[in-house]
């Protein structure tokens, strides 16, 4: 919701709201999950004249979000599997995402498709997070160079390399559920052997996701999956 909200009180849904509502989810004379600001409220949902009201009932005191910070940092990739791992990370816990171009990337974003192609990223985030009931939406940074990595703050810095070998460690080997992590993947062409050298100069582990070469957007899954999965992680 755009302010806060009061148990007791009425309100209607703005238009993507209630396109969400109807279209969507399709409900009437249902509960509903309202957030704000990472605060979650239980409301009752009616259809009345064609306009959706919500009536907040109660707050919800659960929390779906991981402890600490979940950063996915994947390398673009076409369109349609780019918006699958958008949609993805969302369902999947990330709570930020940090696309980047590298070396190897086919795709490039025009500067004046940059803004459509923003709010289009944002609303299957949106949307993805609504959906699986998160209580944040996780937050997307402009699209930065490969360089700019190494300025992304995180306590545990991985990135997947097809090359590491099944002897590499892996993620369950570093991942902390109570530190910050940030998570690279590179592009369909991988990266290069130059610039796995400046991750690991960076501080970033060289993981291997297993024995089988892994398409980007599953290597972002694959790993934000092992994330979610890890002992000690709220579920």
């Amino acid at each position: 919701t755009e302010t806060r909200p009061l148990v007791g009180a009425e309100y209607k849904l703005n238009e993507a709201q209630e396109h969400h509502a109807k279209n969507v989810l399709r409900l009437n004379n249902e509960t509903v999950r309202l957030v704000y600001e990472g605060e979650a409220y239980l409301a009752h949902c009616t259809l009345s004249q064609s306009r959706f009201k919500v009536t907040v009932t109660a707050k919800d005191e659960t929390v779906n979000e991981p402890a600490a910070e979940v950063i996915l940092a994947p390398a673009l990739i076409m369109r349609d599997k780019f918006e699958l791992v958008l949609q993805k990370a969302a369902e999947l816990g990330a709570t930020r995402i940090v696309p980047f171009t590298s070396s190897r990337c086919i795709i490039r974003v025009k500067q004046e498709k940059k803004e459509k192609q923003r709010d289009r990223w944002e609303k299957i985030l949106t949307e993805a997070s609504q959906q699986c009931k998160r209580n944040r939406i996780p937050v997307l940074d402009e699209i930065c160079r490969f360089a700019d990595l190494k300025k992304v703050a995180a306590d545990v810095r991985i990135a997947a390399y097809e090359a590491a070998g099944v002897q590499a460690q892996r993620i369950p080997d570093l991942y902390d559920p109570q530190k910050s992590v940030m998570v690279v993947i590179g592009p369909e062409g991988g990266f290069s052997e130059e610039e796995i050298e400046e991750l690991k100069d960076a501080g970033f582990a060289c993981v291997t996701l297993g024995s089988r070469i892994l398409r980007a957007e599953t290597a972002a899954m694959y790993a934000l999956s092992v994330i979610a999965e890890a002992p000690g992680v709220k579920r």
